[in-house]
């Protein structure tokens, strides 16, 4: 009699642990293990969001910007915020300046993405309506992203492409240089530089 009455009380115990063992998530598979390594690794900040959140504060910038390659460039000065975004894996900058005499805002968001392992970046700003795209390929040093970028031209009304340079040159001085065609002309020509100083 002890025995059986032995045996309902393990059972009793049992059961709630087999209970929680049925819902216990199935293992993985091999194939969804290293399916599940990969979106790990993908998602994981590295060096190269190390050196993008270095960016974050608010920095003075000089605006050099030439259309005509006749003409002397024109100098304006505006502020940018940077900040970092999604636990440091991307780098959002605000901009507010001037721009041929009028008020001009612009946003970015900027990251480095760990499957094609190139920079990628997005720009907006008030002096358009289209978004203009980029991918970067840093140098060895690490310092210095040549950038390849596409937006839609409002003159052609066709896509164009620019060419840019972010040069790191320390901790509170970095610029960046934009190269395109201007309208009407055959050769690229350094169109912009922006030479920002931390505030």
């Amino acid at each position: 009699m002890k025995s059986r009455w032995f045996a309902v009380a393990v059972l009793a115990l049992l059961a709630p642990l087999a209970a929680v063992a049925a819902d216990a998530p199935p293992q993985m598979t091999p194939q969804q293990q290293a399916m599940m390594d990969k979106m790990t690794k993908a998602a994981t900040p590295g060096p190269q969001h190390a050196m993008l959140k270095a960016l974050e504060g608010t920095w003075t910038a000089t605006i050099k910007s030439q259309m005509d390659p006749a003409a002397p460039p024109t100098t304006e000065t505006g502020t940018s915020v940077v900040t970092t975004l999604m636990d440091g894996r991307y780098s959002q900058e605000q901009v507010s300046s001037t721009m041929m005499g009028a008020p001009f805002s612009g946003m970015g968001i900027t990251g480095y993405d760990n499957v094609i392992g190139k920079f990628v970046s997005i720009w907006i700003d008030n002096m358009g309506t289209g978004v203009m795209r980029s991918e970067g390929t840093a140098d060895a040093s690490g310092k210095v992203i040549t950038w390849s970028a596409t937006m839609s031209d409002p003159v052609t009304g066709k896509p164009t492409k620019e060419r840019m340079v972010t040069t790191i040159v320390d901790n509170d001085h970095h610029t960046l240089e934009m190269y395109g065609i201007p309208p009407g002309g055959k050769k690229e020509m350094k169109m912009m530089t922006i030479e920002y100083a931390r505030k």
